[in-house]
């Protein structure tokens, strides 16, 4: 018994001098040796050589957008002088995107953008700065899906990163009746009455050009107007209604059916004259805050449905 308590103590010894050596070891990687890098941080890298994204939204307006990215100093320590990086917009930038990630975004055209200038300091002491961009969106077009590449192609004397050297930013326009909606309202279809209207409901308008926007309904998921088919909810097939604004009075000037005047299953859309169609915006004129509007489904040529509603906006979208 003595012999085997030995050799019990002895293993239990090995065993809590080896444990102890483990909980005393306290090195970590040292990452002070690292050179400083010159990036453009976002969340992740692409990895696949092409430049990483960024989403951007603008709403269409007379006075240019203020945008910027973030240059950063990438390092274990601030650096310990000024450093002055050097940016370009490289429009080969946007093809080498466009193919390695299956996209179609068009290179955002000279009169889209302002640059300042093309440096930016990082200042002694500091890690990151903004590099102020004026993003001039009376000079796009809404329908169109843009990328701004910006490359950094002097690092000020440091080393500019392999992933983070470029960030392509992707630019999605509205104009200014784009919006998410509570709507009201009354619905008359003189063919069939089991179909009533379906309100309240929560609609958007989502731009289709620089003064015109489409119904999407959330609900379905698609461009489209949903209705009641005896107090079940449906909607009108291919069936959504187009506004046309005068951007100096906000009045909506017309009314077309988003899947063609007439779809075809002979569907198509127009203003009822005798409504107010008219947007009410908020004091500086750039928010809606409200839209009463009266239009018509028109079926094969004959006025069938009669739409009076009440919009009031709720949110951006």
């Amino acid at each position: 018994m003595n012999k085997i308590s030995r050799y019990t103590f002895l293993i239990g010894a090995v065993i809590i001098s080896s444990f102890s050596a483990c909980l005393k070891d306290t090195s970590q990687p040292d990452f002070s040796k690292n050179s400083p890098i010159i990036e453009l941080p976002v969340g992740s890298s692409n990895a696949n050589g092409a430049g990483n994204t960024i989403d951007a939204a603008f709403t269409q307006d007379e006075v240019p957008s203020d945008y910027f990215v973030y240059v950063n100093y990438a390092a274990p320590d601030a650096n310990p002088q000024d450093v002055t990086v050097t940016l370009s917009v490289d429009g080969t930038a946007v093809d080498k995107y466009n193919k390695a990630n299956d996209k179609n975004y068009t290179a955002l055209p000279a009169a889209g953008y302002t640059l300042a200038s093309n440096k930016v300091v990082i200042p002694a002491g500091a890690r990151k700065v903004q590099f102020p961009i004026k993003i001039n969106t009376q000079n796009l077009d809404p329908t169109v899906t843009y990328a701004l590449p910006i490359t950094i192609t002097d690092g000020g004397g440091f080393t500019v990163s392999g992933n983070f050297g470029s960030l392509i930013t992707v630019i999605k326009l509205k104009n200014k009746w784009d919006g998410v909606y509570t709507v009201t309202g009354t619905m008359n279809d003189t063919v069939n009455p089991l179909l009533t209207g379906s309100y309240p409901r929560t609609f958007q308008l989502i731009t289709q050009g620089p003064y015109s926007v489409a119904i999407y309904d959330p609900g379905n998921n698609a461009f489209a107007h949903a209705i009641l088919n005896n107090g079940g909810n449906s909607t009108y097939g291919s069936f959504s209604p187009v506004f046309t604004i005068d951007p100096t009075t906000n009045t909506v000037t017309s009314a077309v059916n988003y899947y063609g005047q007439p779809a075809p299953n002979g569907r198509s859309a127009k203003l009822d004259p005798t409504g107010e169609n008219k947007f009410v915006m908020s004091a500086n004129g750039k928010v809606p805050v409200s839209l009463k509007t009266k239009y018509i489904m028109v079926q094969d040529g004959t006025d069938r449905t009669f739409f009076e509603e009440s919009w009031t906006f709720k949110s951006a979208r």
